[in-house]
């Protein structure tokens, strides 16, 4: 015995919290994974350039 398919509601009639879900995770998958790693390189080089400007500011290993 078959069944029938079951029908997919629209997201954007869903009421309430599983609405809102559904709608943030729609969002979030329809950004292409290539901005995702852009973003994610770009934050890593700063992060890069920031920790070496702050552990070259101080003597390290001197007592004052």
């Amino acid at each position: 015995m078959s069944q029938k398919p079951t029908r997919q509601r629209d997201p954007g009639k869903e009421q309430g919290e599983f609405g809102n879900f559904s709608r943030l995770l729609d969002r979030l998958l329809a950004v292409p994974h290539s901005k995702i790693k852009a973003e994610l390189d770009a934050e890593k080089a700063a992060k890069r350039t920031r920790s070496k400007r702050v552990s070259s500011g101080h003597a390290s290993g001197e007592k004052g």
